[in-house]
């Protein structure tokens, strides 16, 4: 298969991405948020030929969904470096011709399945992506902030590990309630 003709790196598929477009048409297109760049960077690590890229990225269920914690320090020393701006999350120019030379070693295919994800998700909503990510991907929603029990689950042990009674909520709530009466 001419697709495979070298294992592309961790940074290299993330250069890539940043580097693409989507519906855009233009190269460098902007990503929402590091949210959605990790939502996608996971769907991308989901599809042939990147598949082997989702246990170097080694995504786990937090907060908002999957994430990994090597995509982030890789954002990180990319900023440091002077390759990606987070004012709109986009390669500065630096970044766009180093990202341009990975580009051009990528196969057809590589390339196609990352206009794909990117023209796919980046134009949704964060709500839209992630409802998409966790109907796709339902074990990484076991520790997601947007699943009520979760929430639940966690003021309950907050509130155990510190003792905190419920009539101790209810009447901070009164108090609360009287301070904003005055």
């Amino acid at each position: 298969m001419e697709y495979l003709r070298y294992m592309v790196s961790r940074s290299d598929l993330l250069l890539s991405f940043i580097y693409a477009w989507g519906k855009s048409k233009k190269n460098n297109e902007s990503i929402p948020s590091v949210t959605h760049l990790q939502k996608e960077i996971f769907l991308l690590c989901r599809r042939t030929p990147f598949i082997d890229m989702k246990e170097i990225y080694h995504f786990e269920p937090l907060w908002y969904g999957p994430f990994s914690k090597e995509l982030s320090g890789d954002l990180t020393d990319f900023q440091s470096r002077g390759l990606i701006s987070f004012d709109e999350l986009r390669l500065t120019n630096r970044g766009f011709k180093i990202a341009a030379s990975v580009w051009n070693n990528l196969s057809d295919f590589e390339k196609q399945q990352i206009y794909y994800v990117k023209s796919t998700f980046n134009y949704m909503s964060l709500k839209e992506l992630l409802d998409t990510v966790y109907s796709r991907y339902p074990k990484f929603t076991k520790r997601s902030a947007l699943k009520k029990e979760v929430v639940d689950k966690y003021f309950a042990e907050f509130l155990q590990e510190n003792k905190i009674t419920e009539e101790d909520v209810v009447s901070a709530v009164n108090l609360a309630k009287e301070a904003l009466k005055q």
